[in-house]
């Protein structure tokens, strides 16, 4: 399991990059909502928020063994999704999109497969099983 940040320093033409590539492929409204939000964090929230997200991403990889449908899994995915409200407010169909871009889109799986080479596909196992209890 890797120890380096999940997600590391943009340079503001790299963000933008990012945020424009977001609109293009998702609802722009909103990418555009979250980008105006997470800018009206000071740099210091920012690096915490960052910070708060790659533990996540760490304490999933090492639950791992415990199960996607665990106790201790599902307690961590409710940590993130709790977190995603620091860029919106995340549907569970918008839940279950992001679990399965994490594990089929390349680029979201690699930079998630670098914290370990399993999590990308056990997320969206753990994703799709959180998303199916909030719609019980």
């Amino acid at each position: 399991m890797s120890k380096k940040p999940v997600f590391g320093q943009w340079t503001e033409a790299e963000e933008d990059q990012y945020t424009d590539e977001a609109a293009r492929r998702w609802d722009e409204k909103t990418v555009r909502q979250s980008q105006k939000l997470w800018k009206s964090y000071s740099a210091e929230k920012q690096q915490q928020i960052k910070d708060e997200g790659g533990a996540i991403y760490v304490d999933l990889a090492a639950a791992m063994p415990q199960g996607a449908e665990s106790a201790a899994v599902q307690a961590i995915i409710a940590r993130w999704h709790q977190h995603l409200r620091y860029f919106y407010e995340p549907t569970p169909e918008i839940l279950a999109g992001l679990g399965h871009g994490y594990n089929n889109d390349p680029a979201f799986h690699a930079t998630f497969a670098a914290v370990h080479p399993d999590l990308p596909a056990f997320m969206e196992v753990a994703i799709t099983h959180y998303v199916a209890k909030l719609n019980a």
